[in-house]
């Protein structure tokens, strides 16, 4: 294939990717005539449109659709944690509930498609109103995106450690793969994919189950192999992708996923309770959780001449959760449904501004009939713009407001500033600030109280800025550099107290008067040889907070990465793909863990048998190592990660 038919290919696939993501078409169509580039290239959650890494002046993080499929990744967080971020895992098993941490803050909008995922309501124990394991299929993912550092005034509430962004798949070739996998703990995992195109219409469908028995783990008191009861689960997922295309740069998307999900929910490790005259036990050996997800979204996407480019997307999210504590004889039912409109506008005024705005509007219905409250609606509307001036080809300020104004509490404004150095075409150096904030969600605002919980009426939002200064770069011998200094001050930090519950047998969520963060994140990508890869990163993390009591700033007990280490390897030649992974951390907290440090072994191999069959083999914490990511009920040791699980898989085009 000859370079100028390649350089037309790429152009109309990005032609096609402006449309989608919202981006002048011509300043596209200027930056392809000037050179070839690789796609991976061009970022889009950081500034809302498709930016050259090299212009971005955010630390970002890609797991590509080649990177998943050459290390036969297969959920989610699995891709998470292969790209250095901090999966924090529920129960320790895979299938459970997980949630993340950017920049050391599980503040993190979570987004499909651009859309908003973040639920009002808590979902299992996590309060930051997401799981991992409700996103989409990986089989239907493109790509992900992981933004660190402020986001709050492109995208509203929760936006304080950065973004998460699940693209996915638009069908292009008539494809039909099926896979099968199987597993320690009677682990079994089906999914069936197509995908093609037929005239203007393109499509992909998926669909999957997974099942699994209860998981082991290593008490690091014992040294022994357990099992841990009532963690069994069983999960049915199923996604279909649509899009139109009218001619005259419009595009019209129908998506739509659904999940389903019957599972155990022992909350901690057997034997875990609080002590002193009101007596909690934690451990949940009876208690069952049943979701049902369905989300849709309607995206329409069209230009008005060469420089105005406009994206609108209306969607529904419904979730409902029952989670039973048959033992107790109680029963809770959470409903939470999200009707979202979003608009936004890419303007480009001249050669040197490019002005970006548009409104986000959201209406949640909460509804816990079982906790007495009922009926509760939750309204927040935003509005954004942000300016995009480059007054010299090397040089960008971009600086941008957002007003959220929602319906139960204070009106908020938020602001970030950013400068970009450009040094080459494939380095920039950048310095960036940003006020973030999160507000109360339905269970703070909504929740009676009852026997082991008392609302707090005086909870007030949380808000503060964060600052960072970042290097992006790729050397002439292929070798990346990412690496970033962050601090982050937040005032009114949420938090759960835990002191009632050794004299009154409640816990209450209170304010902080004040935290905050610093860190350093550094990652590196060498290519070793011509069949080898090469990633290592180092992240610091020192996280304190100050209750006022006098005491001063304290260090965070529950900081579970203090010293983040990661260390991989890629072989890949002919048929072969074989990774292996380490990462751990150093300097954990005894008071929150059971070892101040972790380090874990992951690897994986499959083998191309032919054009159409591939197999593979993995085995997660190869050295069987005892440890907990995650610190709950200010006990030690609440939730174990599993122990060593093997994993075997075939996948077959039909």
């Amino acid at each position: 294939m000859g370079k100028r038919k390649r350089q037309k290919q790429l152009l109309h696939i990005m032609l096609s990717g402006a449309l989608l993501l919202g981006v002048p078409a011509q300043a596209i169509a200027e930056e392809m005539a000037e050179a070839e580039f690789s796609l991976e290239e061009y970022v889009v959650t950081a500034s809302r449109m498709p930016t050259k890494l090299s212009e971005t002046a955010a630390n970002v993080t890609v797991v590509s659709r080649e990177e998943i499929e050459k290390k036969n990744i297969t959920s989610v967080a699995e891709a998470l944690t292969q790209a250095g971020v901090n999966v924090t895992v529920e129960g320790g098993s895979v299938g459970e509930s997980s949630s993340v941490t950017l920049n050391g803050d599980s503040r993190v909008v979570v987004l499909v498609d651009g859309r908003r995922i973040n639920q009002e309501q808590r979902m299992d124990q996590l309060s930051v109103g997401y799981s991992l394991g409700t996103l989409p299929d990986l089989a239907s993912v493109e790509k992900i995106e992981v933004v660190r550092g402020a986001a709050s005034s492109l995208y509203g509430s929760s936006g304080v450690g950065g973004v998460i962004n699940i693209i996915t798949r638009k069908g292009a070739e008539n494809r039909t793969t099926a896979s099968t996998e199987f597993g320690s703990w009677g682990s079994k995992r089906y999914n069936l994919q197509t995908g093609g195109t037929s005239g203007d219409i393109s499509y992909m469908v998926t669909a999957g189950r997974w099942t699994q028995d209860h998981y082991e783990y290593k008490d690091p008191f014992t040294g022994r192999v357990v099992t841990m009861p009532n963690s069994d689960f069983s999960r049915e997922n199923a996604s279909i992708r649509l899009d139109k295309d009218f001619g005259d740069n419009r595009t019209l998307t129908l998506y739509f996923d659904h999940l389903r999900e019957d599972a155990g929910s022992p909350i901690t490790r057997p034997g875990l309770s609080s002590q002193g005259p009101y007596f909690t036990e934690f451990f949940r050996p009876d208690s069952n959780r049943q979701i049902t997800q369905n989300n849709v979204s309607l995206a329409y996407r069209w230009q008005q001449g060469e420089n105005v480019t406009n994206n609108l997307q209306l969607y529904r999210n419904h979730y409902k959760l029952r989670w039973a504590n048959i033992k107790a004889g109680s029963l809770s039912t959470y409903i939470d449904e999200e009707d979202g409109v979003e608009w936004n506008q890419t303007r480009r005024l001249s050669d040197q501004h490019t002005l970006l705005g548009g409104f986000d509007w959201r209406n949640t219905y909460v509804d816990n009939r079982n906790m007495d409250y009922v009926n509760n609606k939750m309204r927040n509307l935003g509005y954004f713009i942000e300016d995009r001036w480059s007054w010299d080809p090397n040089w960008t300020l971009t600086s941008g407001v957002r007003h959220d104004d929602p319906s139960e509490y204070k009106s908020k404004s938020t602001a970030r500033f950013s400068l970009n150095r450009k040094i080459n075409e494939a380095s920039n150096v950048y310095l960036s600030w940003g006020q973030v904030y999160r507000g109360p969600n339905a269970t703070d605002l909504f929740r009676p109280d009852d026997v082991n919980y008392r609302r707090n009426p005086n909870l007030k939002p949380e808000d503060g800025h964060t600052t960072t200064l970042g290097l992006n770069t790729k050397l002439p011998g292929g070798t990346t550099i990412q690496a970033s200094l962050f601090s982050t001050y937040l005032k009114n930090a949420f938090d759960w107290d835990y002191s009632h519950m050794y004299t009154d047998g409640y816990a209450q969520m209170i304010n902080i008067a004040e935290q905050k963060r610093r860190g350093l994140d550094i990652s590196v990508t060498q290519p070793l040889a011509e069949h080898w890869d090469l990633t290592a990163g180092y992240a610091y993390l020192r996280s304190e907070k100050n209750d006022k009591s006098g005491s001063g700033y304290r260090p965070d007990i529950a900081n579970s990465n203090p010293n983040a280490y990661r260390l991989g390897v890629l072989y890949h030649n002919n048929a072969w793909n074989v990774s292996a992974s380490l990462r751990g951390a150093t300097g954990r907290s005894l008071d929150a863990f059971t070892s101040r440090q972790y380090w874990v072994t992951d690897v994986a191999a499959s083998y191309q048998m032919n054009p159409d069959v591939k197999v593979y083999a993995k085995v997660y914490n190869l050295t069987n190592r005892a440890y907990e990511t995650m610190y709950l009920f200010d006990t030690v040791g609440t939730q174990p990660m599993a122990s060593r699980q093997f994993v075997f898989g075939v996948e077959g085009r039909l």
